[in-house]
């Protein structure tokens, strides 16, 4: 397990927690660009609309399901 957390898009400088407000991952994206520009969020961002949770370990094994 790793210390690192994962919680935010980086990109558009938005947190999980902050974009958790959408109803889906398409209206967050249509709404900020998360997950659009490196695209190193989005298997979390999937992740966190599968879940309702805004925080995850680096190293997460359930983001295989959302790669």
């Amino acid at each position: 397990m790793c210390d690192e957390q994962v919680n935010r898009c980086e990109c558009v400088h938005k947190t999980f927690e902050q974009l958790k407000t959408f109803s889906s991952l398409e209206d967050a994206q249509e709404a900020t660009g998360c997950g659009r520009e490196c695209e190193g969020c989005l298997p979390y961002l999937k992740l966190m609309f599968a879940t309702g949770e805004a925080a995850f370990d680096i190293d997460d094994a359930r983001l295989a399901e959302y790669q």
